[in-house]
C-alpha cells in the first residue's frame, strides 16, 4: 500500500478514537470511555491521574455527581504516525452545565490533550494521556429560550438517537467501518 494512503487511515482512526472519547465521556458510558484506552494506559486529567480504565470511573462518577450534562467539542488535532505508535495533539472545549444555591451555572474549559497512542492487533487505543489547561471559567447561565418541546431531548444512555442513527454498540463509542 502507498504509505501516504495509510498514514491518512491510521490518522482517520486516531481521530475516531479521540472522537469515541469525547462521545463516552459525554454520554457518561463507562465502558465505552474503557474502549479507547489501552489496558495498561496512564491519564493524568489535572486532580485525577490513574489508569485509563481507573479514569473512566472517576469521570463517570464525577460528571453524574457535579454536573447535569457534559458537551465536549473537539479542535484541530496535530497526529504524528511512525508504525504502531502515534502522539497527537487535539485541543478541547467542554461545557458542564450544573445546579447551585439558588442558580444555574456554566463551567467551560478549553485546552489541549496530549495523547501518545498504540496499534495492538489492528486497534489504536491512547496509551497516555496528559491534559493541559488553557482556561476555565464558571458562570451563571441566563434563562434558556429553546427549552420545551421545541427539540428532541438529548439521553445520556443508548436510548440517545445518535446510537441508531451511528450504528454504536453498547460500551464502544466508536463508529464501525
Amino acid at each position: 500500500m502507498d504509505p501516504r494512503l495509510q498514514l491518512l487511515i491510521d490518522r482517520a482512526e486516531i481521530r475516531e478514537v479521540l472522537e469515541a472519547y469525547v462521545h463516552a465521556v459525554d454520554r457518561c458510558d463507562r465502558a465505552a470511555i474503557r474502549d479507547v484506552y489501552h489496558d495498561d494506559s496512564w491519564d493524568d486529567h489535572g486532580p485525577m491521574k490513574m489508569t485509563g480504565s481507573d479514569f473512566a470511573d472517576a469521570c463517570t462518577d464525577a460528571i453524574l455527581e457535579r454536573w447535569t450534562g457534559a458537551t465536549h467539542l473537539l479542535g484541530q488535532s496535530r497526529i504524528r504516525v511512525d508504525g504502531d505508535h502515534a502522539g497527537a495533539e487535539t485541543v478541547f472545549y467542554a461545557s458542564l452545565p450544573r445546579d447551585a444555591v439558588g442558580a444555574k451555572m456554566l463551567d467551560e474549559m478549553v485546552g489541549r490533550y496530549i495523547d501518545k497512542l498504540e496499534r495492538r492487533d489492528g486497534v489504536w487505543r491512547i496509551k497516555d494521556r496528559r491534559t493541559i489547561a488553557q482556561w476555565s471559567t464558571s458562570r451563571p447561565m441566563g434563562e434558556d429560550f429553546m427549552r420545551g418541546d421545541l427539540f428532541l431531548a438529548g439521553q445520556r444512555d443508548p436510548s440517545d438517537i445518535a446510537h441508531e442513527v451511528l450504528g454504536l454498540k453498547e460500551g464502544c463509542a466508536r463508529i464501525a467501518a
